[in-house]
Parts: C-alpha cells; sequence; structure tokens
C-alpha cells in the first residue's frame, strides 16, 4: 500500500536546460567543422526552408525539454522521499529517511539570480542532487524533511537530527573574517608547497625542451592548484558556524553560497590540524569524522584553540577537554623503530580518548568518545616485539582509526582492553549534549 503523500512537486521548469549548453557547445562545432558546406547548403535553399527547419529544431528542443520536466518529480512520505526523473529511460530512487545523515541546500551563482538552488542528501556516505527548486519550495521541503527525519527518530531518542532552518538575528558560535581566512591560507606552508610543486612539475618540460608547446602542460595543473589555493577563499569566503537542536550549521561561499549540516549523533570523532606557521597564533582546522563517510568533513576553516576546546565542551562535555590537553608521549625507545618518535602521544578516559601526531609541518590531533570505538587491533611488529612495543589500532564507523602507536607492550594490551571495556560497558557514555555550547569567542581575528 502506497504511503499518503506530506509534501509532492516539481523541479523548477528550467531544470531540462541545466545541461543544453553542452548540446549547444556540440552544436556549434559541428557547425564549424564544415562551415563552407553548411554555408553552401544554406544558400541552395531559400531563406523560408532555413527559417522552417531552424523553428522545428527549436519547436522538438521546447517539447522534449517540456516533457522531461513533467517526468520529473518529488514526493515526501511519512518514511521515505521519493525522487523520479527521466523520459525515455525512467529512473525512481527512494530515500529513506532514517538512512538520510544531512540534508543541506547549494545556491551556484548563476542560480542566485535566477531564484533556483539544489537540495543535496547525503545517504551512506555518497550525496544525490535534486536541482534545481525554486528557492521557496525547496526551503519547504527541506523543513519537512528535517521535520520528518525528527518525527521517525525511536522513542526517548533526544533530537539530533533536524536542523532548523538559520533565523535572522540567530547568534552565531563560530564566525571566519575574511581577513583572518586569507591569513591563514597564506601560512599553510604544507599546501603552499604541494602548489608548488604541481606547477613545477608543468614548468620543468617547458624548460627542457625550450618550446613554447611544452607550456601545454602547465595548463594542466593550473586546475588542481589553483583548487588547492587561491579558490579557497571565494569557497570558504563568510564561513559562519550556529548551533541548533543536535547538530551544528555551517554558512559559507562569497559567489555560490552553502549550507552544511553536522549532526551530533553520527559524529565519531573531531581532528584538529594546525600547520606549522599557525602555532604561534594557536590557530586549528577543524574537522568532523562522521558515521558512513571515508574521510572527515570540516566544520571551520580556522579557528583560535579557546573556540575548539568550546565546541568540543558543547559536543561531549569538559572531560573530553580534559583527555584533549593531556598527552602521554611514546616511550623513549619507540626512537629505534621511528624518527618521529616524539611526535606521537596517546591519552584516554573512561569516555574519551585522543592521539597527538605532532608532524613538522602539521599537528594533528584525533579525539573520539569510546563509545563510538567499533574495533579494536593491536599489531606487534618483529622488531616492536625485540623492543617491547605495540601499536593499537581503534577504528571506528567511519574516518581514519585511531592509532597509539609505538606504545610499551604493557601498556598497549592494558589500552585495548580498557578500550573494549568502555566500548562495551558503557556504550552511551558518548552521547553528545542536546543543548549547545552557550559562549565562545566573538570569532577568530
Amino acid at each position: 500500500m502506497t504511503s499518503p503523500a506530506l509534501l509532492e512537486g516539481r523541479l523548477h521548469p528550467i531544470t531540462p536546460w541545466r545541461r543544453a549548453w553542452a548540446v549547444a557547445c556540440g552544436a556549434i562545432l559541428l557547425f564549424f567543422r564544415d562551415l563552407e558546406g553548411w554555408y553552401h547548403a544554406a544558400q541552395s535553399l531559400p531563406w523560408w526552408a532555413s527559417a522552417l527547419a531552424a523553428g522545428a529544431v527549436s519547436l522538438c528542443g521546447g517539447a522534449y525539454g517540456y516533457a522531461s520536466w513533467r517526468a520529473t518529480s518529488y514526493r515526501l512520505t511519512g518514511d521515505a522521499l521519493h525522487y523520479r526523473s527521466g523520459l525515455l529511460f525512467q529512473r525512481k530512487q527512494r530515500f529513506e529517511l532514517a538512512h538520510i545523515q544531512a540534508a543541506d541546500i547549494r545556491r551556484p551563482l548563476i542560480g542566485r539570480f535566477l531564484g533556483v538552488c539544489t537540495l543535496r542528501l547525503s545517504v551512506s556516505g555518497e550525496s544525490s542532487d535534486l536541482a534545481y527548486l525554486g528557492t521557496a519550495p525547496c526551503e519547504v521541503l527541506l523543513s519537512a524533511l528535517r521535520g520528518r527525519m525528527t518525527a521517525n527518530l525511536p522513542p526517548g531518542v533526544p533530537d539530533h537530527g533536524a536542523m532548523p532552518p538559520s533565523r535572522d538575528g540567530e547568534e552565531a558560535l563560530l564566525t571566519v573574517k575574511p581577513r583572518t581566512l586569507a591569513v591563514s591560507l597564506l601560512l599553510d606552508v604544507r599546501t603552499m608547497l604541494e602548489a608548488a610543486v604541481l606547477l613545477g612539475a608543468g614548468i620543468v618540460p617547458f624548460l627542457w625542451w625550450g618550446e613554447a608547446l611544452a607550456l601545454v602542460s602547465v595548463a594542466g595543473v593550473l586546475g588542481p592548484v589553483w583548487h588547492m589555493t587561491v579558490s579557497r577563499w571565494p569557497r570558504w569566503h563568510g564561513w559562519t558556524l550556529t548551533a541548533g537542536t543536535g547538530g551544528y550549521r555551517a554558512d559559507f561561499g562569497l559567489f555560490g553560497t552553502q549550507h552544511q549540516t553536522f549532526r551530533h549523533q553520527r559524529t565519531q570523532a573531531v581532528i584538529l590540524e594546525q600547520p606549522l606557521l599557525w602555532r604561534r597564533r594557536d590557530w586549528v582546522r577543524i574537522q568532523l569524522v562522521t558515521a558512513g563517510y571515508r574521510g572527515s568533513q570540516m566544520i571551520a576553516p580556522v579557528a583560535t584553540r579557546g573556540e575548539a576546546e568550546a565546541l568540543i565542551a558543547g559536543l561531549w562535555g569538559p572531560d573530553a577537554v580534559t583527555v584533549l590537553r593531556s598527552f602521554r608521549p611514546a616511550p623513549a625507545r619507540a626512537r629505534w623503530v621511528t624518527p618521529f618518535s616524539r611526535a606521537l602521544s596517546f591519552s584516554h578516559s573512561a569516555a574519551h580518548v585522543s592521539t597527538w601526531e605532532g608532524m613538522f609541518l602539521r599537528n594533528i590531533v584525533h579525539l573520539s568518545p569510546t563509545g563510538r570505538i567499533q574495533h579494536v587491533v593491536t599489531v606487534q611488529g618483529p622488531w616492536q616485539r625485540r623492543l617491547g612495543l605495540a601499536s593499537v589500532e581503534l577504528n571506528l564507523a567511519g574516518g581514519p582509526p585511531l592509532i597509539a602507536g609505538h606504545r610499551d607492550a604493557a601498556e598497549a594490551a592494558g589500552i585495548a582492553t580498557a578500550m573494549r571495556v568502555h566500548a562495551i560497558a558503557d556504550p552511551e557514555a558518548a552521547s553528545p549534549l542536546v543543548s549547545a555550547p552557550g559562549a565562545t569567542g566573538p570569532g577568530t581575528g
């Protein structure tokens, strides 16, 4: 039996034409490939025949676009969002509300002028777009979608799924100023070195052969270099983080605006990343590891350590901040296994666990509740066995594992046992707080 529709509609009428530029480019290319032949063909026909042919092509294209738009629709029921598309090859998608990890709005630059936007749904680490929707219908669908996601939570579970749309006058937890963002990008040495290496690899063929045609190799690396450096500033411009019921909401973008939500219920770990030249200013980049995602999601491109600790305290409580600040380095004999033994530290309590890797160009701190640990692995190589060392890997539902590297063998065994006990005995110890952090700094800068 089909569930009754709570909300249904169609995409914006401009949707079928979003890829029309590709068809137009193909037609222009075909035309210019045999320009003289097309010219003679047009001369041999009367003007009214050419106009009739152009009108027929336009009419067929318009009819196909209209039929394609009519064949595309969405329908929200009590347990799923249904999306139907395709004219010749029909495609039906069903997004279970219980499996949707995030629902966000993206407004590209041209779409802002046309009054359209994209609704992005994240399910099991994959993203699907409903493009394009009118601005008002998209906000209505997003509100209804998040409302149903909240209603489908099991009884007694706090609301960790719904994030209300931003309201005028809502206090921001963290705001990244444009000047601060620009300075932080310039001080990110590792990214700049990677971009310089790519650019150098593109210039080497020109320097080797001395031919201008070899500069074509530079064009192949300009895109990645641009994406790694200059494009980050307009992409992350105006980054504002606000707190809602059960999650955070990030709004950012200079030309194309984006709205991204982070749900507390699915947060597995927090990663604080600090490049070399950020240490004097005590800045960090905050990332969240979310269940179902292979990597991490950035929640703030740059923030002070105080702001980061305030967010962590609001997410998991003061014990998480205590564990974050206390580290025990690896034993001195670990230097015979790795030259970076002094850059490895580990700390844990009954509720949280943290690792620290202090590499030369970048410090990385990894913090997670013990209740999020799903798999504990103890690794001991032959050289570690001879030195009485071992490593412990703590695997989560998403993202990279936490590694207590090159610890004393007895300590590693104790860590593995403690993590198994804490994860099994108190799996809810890491339940996120319903209340959002009330006071943070006024913003980076």
